[in-house]
């Protein structure tokens, strides 16, 4: 069953499956953000926001700092935003059990690594 997204979320009832990110946009991802994560996040929410949340994963202009996203408003967005930054720990694995900051996709990647660590089964 699916339930109707709160009406203060940009949230989709059901993800846009026409939804994709052109070659340039992918190209323009920061390396290591999911970037068929974040095509699927973006696929979720309302198209007028996808610019927005989009430009905060991009390069930004010469000269400008890095923009980031690091929590949805809505609890069913969380999930996919953790696997858009996951790829981020897995390439700084100190971060895990490190960075005081809490990032999104640490704990996602935390459970990767522990899965990984434990083999297969």
């Amino acid at each position: 069953m699916t339930t109707s997204p709160d009406p203060r979320t940009i949230r989709l009832e059901a993800p846009d499956q026409s939804f994709r990110l052109t070659p340039e946009e992918r190209a323009s991802i920061r390396p290591g953000f999911d970037v068929d994560a974040l095509e699927r996040l973006l696929a979720a929410i309302e198209a007028p926001v996808r610019p927005f949340l989009l430009s905060r994963f991009q390069a930004p202009p010469p000269g400008e700092a890095p923009r980031i996203w690091v929590k949805m408003g809505d609890a069913a967005l969380q999930p996919l935003l953790d696997e858009v930054w996951a790829p981020v720990y897995e390439m700084h694995p100190d971060m895990i059990d490190k960075e005081p900051k809490e990032y999104p996709g640490r704990e996602l990647a935390r459970q990767r690594r522990d899965a990984r660590a434990q083999g297969p089964q």
